[in-house]
């Protein structure tokens, strides 16, 4: 049978789902370009941990107006749940990618994200869960492409993509053990709990590794905080829509962002940010977007994806 846009007991409209799609496809790229302006003035932890600790708030404002404060009644077991993901994935995980950032283009970035889903298919083979013959070739196939950037000259220092696939390998990870625990019901409270707390891990471990948190505060170009805030609200609203789609469409259809965001990342960033586009990045950005595609439809049935933001 084959997939629908809406899946059969959904209400959402064509447009809602389109518009949604349309938001994780280009906004959840564009925040990789306004990571990259934001590292330039602010350290890494602290500017994602006070990214995350705004996004939470605007959720948190989001649920309140249009659920009411009821649908923030959750069990304390849930909210400690939450909040140890949360640790994970915001406190832990993101802040890797703006260390990545300060010498690794963007769209580089985001293509190596991209592969969080090869992660997450290896994790369940791990815990018993056999892949399919189109996971497992989509999983050979994805790490040849990172082979290609790591063998073929792409930045002074490889050191970077290996943080930057340790990010990766921490957020599947936590995307995995999130699907072993309970949750809040809603995914918006269980995403507000997380990004509020994981942001305020984000910068407490910011400040002991020796990062300035003044560095925020200090920050005096008006692009920094037009990305900052950028990356933030557009960050809060791409993640609605993520859960929005994951309720009302096919798990295969969501996570098809995953090899369209490094394509439009690296535009961005080569028209932005002037990042070059080096051949080996255009071959290895092939290879691997060919690997994603097979996992993700080797894996489609199955709750396979918790993008990184």
């Amino acid at each position: 049978m084959k997939s629908r846009l809406v899946l059969p007991h959904s209400t959402a409209s064509a447009f809602s789902v389109t518009a949604s799609l349309a938001i994780i496809y280009f906004v959840w790229a564009s925040t990789y370009v306004g990571t990259a302006f934001v590292v330039e003035e602010i350290d890494p932890y602290t500017g994602s941990g006070f990214r995350f600790i705004l996004a939470g708030l605007l959720l948190f404002l989001f649920i309140i107006i249009t659920k009411g404060p009821k649908a923030l009644l959750v069990t304390r077991k849930q909210i400690r749940n939450a909040m140890f993901i949360g640790f994970i994935l915001i406190g832990l995980s993101s802040p890797l990618l703006g260390v990545a950032a300060q010498q690794i283009p963007s769209g580089l970035i985001a293509l190596l994200v991209a592969m969080t889903p090869i992660f997450i298919a290896i994790l369940r083979f791990i815990f018993g869960d056999i892949p399919s013959i189109k996971t497992i070739l989509g999983i050979i196939i994805g790490f040849t492409g990172v082979i290609v950037v790591l063998v073929i000259p792409t930045v002074s220092n490889n050191l970077f993509i290996i943080i930057c696939l340790i990010s990766n390998v921490v957020w599947a990870i936590g995307s995995f053990w999130s699907q072993k625990i309970e949750l809040p019901e809603s995914p918006l409270t269980t995403a507000a709990i997380q990004t509020l707390f994981g942001g305020m891990c984000a910068v407490l471990i910011g400040t002991l590794r020796g990062e300035r948190t003044s560095s925020f505060f200090s920050a005096s170009e008006s692009e920094t905080w037009i990305a900052f805030i950028y990356i933030s609200v557009m960050g809060a609203i791409a993640y609605s829509a993520y859960a929005f789609l994951l309720v009302n469409t096919p798990v295969s259809l969501v996570a098809t962002h995953a090899f369209v965001n490094p394509v439009v990342a690296i535009f961005l960033g080569n028209l932005l940010r002037n990042e070059k586009i080096s051949l080996s990045i255009i071959l290895s950005g092939a290879i691997v977007v060919v690997g994603i595609a097979l996992v993700v439809l080797g894996e489609k049935k199955k709750e396979l994806i918790n993008p990184e933001t």
